[in-house]
C-alpha cells in the first residue's frame, strides 16, 4: 500500500525541481535559448528517477510570430535545453538533497500557446459583437447541414 504523504512528497520534489531548472536556465542559458522560455511544469513518477519537464515559449510579440514559427523555436529550445540535461542534472544534485538524481527529458509544453490565443479571440470578440455573432451563425449553419 502507497503512503498517504508519497502525492505529496512527490508535488514538493517536482516544485523544487522546476524551482533549480528555471534558476538554471536564468543564470545560465538565456542567451543561448531563442526566445523566452519557462519551465511549464514538471511530472516526476513516485521512484524520481525520471523527470518530463515541460517548456513552453513566452514572447512578448505573439501577433507577430506565428503558429508554425513558434512552434520550430519552441522545438530548438527544447533540443538546446536537452543537450544541457546533464549539466542541470548535475545542478538539482548540487541543490536538492535527493536519493535519486532523476533523469531529465524535456519536451514542447505547447498549452501557453493555446490560451494566448484563445485569450486573443476572446478580446477580438469583446471588442467586436460582430464577428461572434457571425461565429454563431456559423455553428447555426453547420447544424443545419446535419
Amino acid at each position: 500500500m502507497k503512503n498517504m504523504g508519497d502525492g505529496r512528497r512527490v508535488a514538493r520534489v517536482e516544485r523544487e525541481v522546476q524551482s533549480v531548472i528555471s534558476t538554471f536556465i536564468i543564470s545560465r542559458l538565456q542567451r543561448e535559448l531563442p526566445g523566452l522560455i519557462t519551465v511549464a511544469r514538471v511530472q516526476i513518477p513516485a521512484d524520481l528517477r525520471q523527470a518530463r519537464v515541460y517548456v513552453s515559449l513566452l514572447q512578448t510579440n505573439v501577433e507577430d510570430l506565428q503558429s508554425a514559427t513558434q512552434g520550430k523555436v519552441l522545438a530548438e529550445a527544447v533540443k538546446i535545453l536537452q543537450s544541457w540535461a546533464p549539466e542541470i542534472q548535475d545542478e538539482i544534485g548540487n541543490k536538492l538533497n535527493m536519493k535519486y538524481l532523476p533523469k531529465l527529458t524535456f519536451f514542447a509544453d505547447e498549452s501557453t500557446e493555446k490560451i494566448l490565443r484563445v485569450e486573443k479571440i476572446i478580446s477580438e470578440i469583446s471588442k467586436n459583437p460582430s464577428k461572434a455573432e457571425s461565429l454563431d451563425d456559423d455553428d447555426d449553419f453547420e447544424d443545419e447541414e446535419n
